[in-house]
């Protein structure tokens, strides 16, 4: 999916999937309808985390220059993650872009990504990591976005959602779904941490980033569509029984303590105990009010 021989600005793409081969699809279709300023060379890096719906040869059918890794359906998001951003940062690029495949970008996506970055760097903060809102394709409703960190006299640690505005937001993180990454933050903090399976991985760069001397930012106004993870079925599913509830907490789709523990005791400040088992708490008193 090269849109041009060679160009000024060289952009890779990371993705992760895992039999979702339509929402694949969809998302690198909305990706090649993109419109970009000047010459902008786009080489996408799919780990395919073992999926056996025939993603892989689909994806190789419709776009050939997508370059596919292999995965044996272990690494999930974030590990999968992991190993896309280390293949595009071995060969070197402008900016990465993490892109989740549920993800339908709109036409200006990219480049209201870089022109925010362009005019960043012009006012002295070129290593800024630029997040993307993303809002519910049914109902316009914000479903992602940024995050903002809120300390209280006593160290607690509260985090806030933040929704886009027509101009760009300082934030203390931002989703994963489409991220834009420029090659002097790449160069400051590196790659994702893979000591998280799933989770908190996007999360964690942005803390991490911040510490190293990088800014995070919302872009303006909404760049794409992506539901929000549904509650049915979930850990937070209150028709499920209690042990069931806390099975899919630990579960890599849910908390997953190891990961939680790791993330809580990083960014979450001396009150992360309680905040890592304040999940188990509302189990048992959603179980216990009638």
């Amino acid at each position: 999916m090269d849109n041009c021989t060679s160009g000024p600005t060289r952009l890779a793409v990371i993705m992760a999937c895992h039999n979702r081969r339509s929402h694949t699809l969809a998302c690198l279709r909305a990706l090649e309808q993109q419109t970009l300023d000047g010459e902008v060379t786009l080489s996408v890096f799919l780990l395919d985390d073992g999926s056996t719906d025939g993603t892989s040869q689909a994806v190789g059918e419709e776009f050939p220059d997508v370059r596919i890794l292999p995965g044996d359906g272990s690494l999930y998001w974030n590990r999968g993650m992991f190993q896309s951003f280390s293949a595009a940062i071995e060969q070197g690029f402008d900016y990465y872009l993490w892109l989740n495949d549920d993800s339908i970008l709109y036409p200006n996506a990219l480049q209201t990504l870089i022109r925010s970055h362009r005019l960043l760097s012009q006012q002295g903060d070129g290593a800024s990591i630029i997040g993307s809102a993303m809002q519910d394709p049914d109902t316009g409703a914000f479903s992602y976005g940024g995050v903002r960190r809120h300390r209280s006299k006593l160290g607690r640690v509260r985090l806030e959602r933040i929704a886009p505005t027509d101009e760009l937001t300082p934030c203390h993180a931002t989703n994963g779904n489409c991220v834009l990454i420029p090659d002097a933050v790449v160069r400051k903090v590196g790659n994702l941490d893979p000591v998280f399976l799933h989770r908190w991985g996007d999360h964690d760069y942005c803390f991490r980033a911040l510490k190293a001397g990088c800014t995070v930012w919302l872009a303006p106004g909404y760049l794409g569509q992506c539901k929000e993870n549904p509650i049915a079925g979930t850990w937070e599913d209150r028709s499920l029984p209690a042990l069931e509830r806390i099975r899919k907490l630990n579960s890599p789709q849910g908390m997953q303590f190891h990961d939680y523990a790791i993330y809580m005791r990083r960014h979450r400040g001396p009150w992360w105990p309680a905040h890592l088992l304040w999940p188990y708490v509302k189990i048992a008193l959603q179980t216990l009010k009638p």
